[in-house]
C-alpha cells in the first residue's frame, strides 16, 4: 500500500514541477488563477519566471526524494532523514491547506475571485491530499 501512496505522490510531484517549469518559460497556461487576489482585485503577489522556476526545481526534488522510497533505487540519505522529510511535507502542506485566515486555503475569508473557487475545490483540497500521502508514507516507514 506505501508504495501506492509514494507513487501517487511522486506523480503529483512531477505534474506540478512541471506546471512550474512551463510558467517559468513562459507558457502561462492556469498562471493567474493559481494567484491569490486582494478584495480590490489586484494580484497579491506576482512570481517572476524565475520564482515558478526554483519552485518547480523544489518540487522535481521532492519527488525524487520520495522516488528513492520505492526502492527502485538506492535510498540517498538514512532512514531518519525520509521520516523527518515527510513529517515536513505533511506539515507544510496541511498549513497550506488550513490557509491563512484571509487569502489561502480551508480559512481563507476573501472569496471574491477566481482563486478563491479554485483554491476551494483543488489547491487546497491538493495540499491537503499531498499532507495525508506524506503522513501515510512516513508511517509505513
Amino acid at each position: 500500500m506505501n508504495l501506492i501512496y509514494i507513487i501517487v505522490l511522486v506523480g503529483i510531484f512531477l505534474f506540478l514541477s512541471l506546471l512550474h517549469f512551463l510558467w517559468s518559460i513562459g507558457i502561462l497556461w492556469g498562471f493567474e488563477v493559481a494567484l491569490p487576489r486582494k478584495k480590490d482585485g489586484s494580484f497579491l503577489f506576482y512570481p517572476k519566471r524565475i520564482d515558478s522556476f526554483v519552485v518547480g526545481l523544489f518540487l522535481l526534488l521532492l519527488s525524487g526524494f520520495y522516488f528513492t522510497l520505492t526502492g527502485m533505487i538506492q535510498p540517498l540519505f538514512d532512514s531518519r532523514i525520509y521520516v523527518i522529510g515527510c513529517w515536513f511535507t505533511s506539515a507544510i502542506f496541511g498549513i497550506r491547506a488550513i490557509g491563512d485566515f484571509n487569502y489561502l486555503g480551508f480559512t481563507k475569508r476573501i472569496k471574491n475571485k477566481e482563486f478563491a473557487y479554485f483554491d476551494t475545490i483543488l489547491f487546497s483540497p491538493l495540499c491537503l491530499l499531498i499532507s495525508l500521502l506524506a503522513y501515510l508514507i512516513q508511517r509505513g516507514l
